[in-house]
């Protein structure tokens, strides 16, 4: 490619193999049809790589090509990643999910929290979606947040109302990771979770891999920003600490920041991976990322019904959502994964070894799975049915 020519934005980069030609050829779509503008997708089955694509660009100008190793924020894909931090815990046995999280954390006790359990965090059901002492453009600053959850009371019985706890469930996470380790989650993360299964996933990003981080493209219309700015809106009560704008979205404070409800940066190669272990029971080549009967436990449906917060009709496990209206992920009801704000998305299949993920830099105007990765999710399981790949 000469240099002083931009980059050609449906070229295809990486390798599919021969049977998931179709997958390739949406991903493809996605960029003449949906106007992608840096993107990639990746799948593992039975544990072998059978596609890793990427193309477009990592910057909102599309003048810097998006790289094999371009890192983007996933948003809310990060919540799953949050939800492993704790289960890997309890499978060290250093975390009980039926010990009321006071017990490592007593000053959560507050208000009538002193019975909420670690599992009732994980399956949404701690009717604690908000945090309102915490001020405006607090969210990444721990200490202020632990505090005004400390205080916070419940919105009602808990256990009793599904509601998803868009922005407080990170940060309750990550007390509970450090109350236990005296780490921080993005340090346990990378020292303890992830180490030595060449997972590329942070929540807070180092200097060196700051600089292969690619740009977001936030634009209008994007339905839960619409209701996060909007006064009066449950979203907007929520995501009070938080600032909204593309620039602090791009912003080094941001990338750099560890809030595990929304910034976790990763690409499509490492969420693949990561689901494509925990499809096969969380173990892979005889070691073991957790172990098979916690997996399944958290696995387990905890609740199907329209949630509070966003009125979205969920069917919800213990730190992982399952296949369901808004997150439509093939045939496999037992599916698990997490979508995040405008399109990315990691899953696993157990039933067929699957592990999927998709990332992208623009912020789609969607609420579901939307057509980006609808469209790929569509392909795999069409090849699926005509190839098995062993």
């Amino acid at each position: 490619m000469n240099k002083s020519t931009p980059l050609d934005q449906f070229t295809i980069h990486g390798f599919c193999h021969e049977n998931y030609h179709s997958v390739k050829s949406a991903f493809e779509q996605n960029f003449r049809e949906n106007d992608e503008i840096g993107a990639a997708v990746a799948v593992y089955v039975d544990g072998t790589p059978v596609v890793d694509l990427w193309a477009g660009y990592a910057d909102v100008n599309r003048q810097s090509p998006w790289e094999e190793n371009t890192l983007v924020c996933v948003m809310s894909v990060t919540k799953a990643v949050a939800s492993l931090c704790l289960l890997v815990l309890a499978d060290q046995n250093r975390l009980e999910l039926d010990a009321p999280i006071a017990r490592y954390w007593p000053e959560f006790a507050q208000n009538g929290k002193a019975s909420i359990t670690v599992r009732c965090l994980l399956s949404q059901l701690a009717a604690l979606p908000v945090a309102d002492a915490a001020p405006p453009g607090s969210a990444f600053d721990l200490d202020t947040l632990a505090r005004a959850l400390e205080v916070q009371s419940p919105l009602w019985e808990p256990g009793t109302q599904a509601c998803y706890h868009s922005f407080t469930y990170g940060p309750i996470c990550q007390q509970l990771v450090r109350r236990v380790t005296g780490k921080t989650m993005g340090e346990f993360l990378q020292t303890e979770v992830l180490l030595g299964w060449d997972i590329d996933f942070y929540i807070g990003l180092s200097d060196i891999d700051l600089g292969r981080c690619a740009d977001l493209s936030v634009g209008e219309g994007i339905p839960s920003l619409e209701g996060m700015r909007q006064p009066g809106t449950f979203l907007n009560r929520a995501w009070t600490p938080f600032t909204l704008t593309q620039e602090f979205f791009n912003s080094s404070t941001f990338r750099q920041g560890e809030f595990a409800s929304a910034n976790g940066h990763s690409n499509a190669r490492a969420i693949a991976r990561l689901y494509g272990i925990l499809s096969q029971g969380g173990e892979q080549n005889n070691r073991r990322l957790i172990s098979k009967g916690l997996l399944d436990e958290a696995i387990t449906l905890q609740w199907d019904a329209v949630e509070t917060m966003t009125q979205r009709h969920f069917r919800y496990a213990s730190g992982f959502m399952l296949n369901n209206p808004h997150m439509s992920i093939g045939p496999n009801p037992a599916s698990f994964g997490h979508p995040g704000l405008g399109g990315s998305l990691g899953f696993a299949d157990p039933a067929q070894q699957i592990g999927f993920g998709y990332c992208c830099n623009r912020i789609h105007p969607i609420d579901s799975t939307g057509p980006c990765a609808g469209g790929l999710i569509n392909a795999l399981y069409e090849c699926q049915a005509r190839f098995k790949v062993k």
